[in-house]
């Protein structure tokens, strides 16, 4: 996953736009991906039997919220560094095995994220939707080989 410096410039430009607080950017993706698969709310444990609504209060949501975000800004600040990032990224994925996830969850969250991202962008820039969207394949393709080798 080779990116320019142009090309990186250009991501963590709009990342700062788009994820101004990456704990609400976070909760946003996660409410969304439950909203679009209600069926994955059982994935977590904790949060099983919850509404949608009480999960934007639930402190085990936040706790989990915070961590995405974080590892999405970690994503974005490692872009440069690709052996640093392959290993952030093949560690998210060998966290996430004892849950037994698919590739197929990793392949929705991607396109809650695009979606939330093309939202954001409208529009105004199709070139830098392509490059978030190649972007977030190959980051996906990372986390699922640590998570589903």
């Amino acid at each position: 996953m080779a990116l320019s410096p142009v090309q990186i410039s250009r991501i963590r430009r709009s990342w700062s736009a788009l994820a101004q607080d990456p704990t609400e950017l976070a909760s946003a993706l996660v409410i969304r991906m439950f909203k679009e698969n209600p069926e994955y709310i059982s994935l977590f444990k904790r949060l099983k039997g919850l509404s949608i609504d009480e999960l934007q209060s639930n402190s085990q949501f936040k706790a989990h919220a915070s961590k995405v975000g974080g590892a999405l800004g970690a994503t974005i600040d490692h872009l440069d560094k690709p052996e640093k990032l392959e290993e952030l990224l093949t560690d998210i994925g060998i966290k996430h095995r004892k849950y037994g996830l698919s590739p197929k969850h990793f392949e929705v969250i991607r396109n809650v994220l695009i979606a939330i991202i093309a939202e954001a962008i409208g529009d105004t820039d199709p070139e830098l939707l392509d490059l978030w969207k190649s972007s977030l394949t190959g980051v996906m393709s990372i986390i699922v080989a640590g998570c589903c080798p």
